[in-house]
């Protein structure tokens, strides 16, 4: 393939492709197997992917790979009184760490919510505005108990 041709196919499929993943509600992460093997995912799924598992990964812990920066901050929280403050504060960390892809040019709403059934965990919705112009949705839910 040409530089051309791969520039080409970039700016048509700007989130790329990647393995598909499985998010279970406790925090477990698991591959997606189709009748095929092993699912695939693109487009903007591909970049609420990207941006779920920046959320799910504590800064740092993929340092040993060679990407210290990747993660964020929220399970710093864990343990944490669920008051106003540090509900803001874990807005500021969501907000803080998916902006930290190059792929997402506005952060334009980070809502946090309390769980009433599960009082340890909160529900985390975030809106962003891809560089693209597309809009995507990351929703997480945190035990921050």
């Amino acid at each position: 393939m040409s530089d051309e041709s791969a520039a080409e196919a970039m700016a048509a499929q700007p989130y790329g492709t990647d393995i598909k993943l499985n998010f279970a509600r406790g925090g477990e992460v698991d591959f997606a197997y189709g009748p095929n093997g092993l699912d695939t995912v693109s487009g903007v799924d591909n970049l609420v992917q990207a941006l779920t598992m920046r959320l799910l990964v504590d800064r740092g812990e993929l340092s040993g790979l060679g990407h210290p920066r990747f993660g964020s901050h929220i399970r710093d929280l864990i343990g944490e009184p669920q008051d106003s403050a540090n509900m803001e504060l874990l807005r500021r960390y969501v907000r803080q760490a998916l902006l930290q892809d190059p792929r997402v040019a506005e952060v334009v709403q980070v809502v946090v919510t309390r769980r009433l059934d599960d009082r340890a965990s909160v529900d985390i919705v975030a809106r962003v505005l891809a560089a693209s112009g597309e809009a995507a949705q990351v929703e997480v839910t945190f035990d921050a108990g």
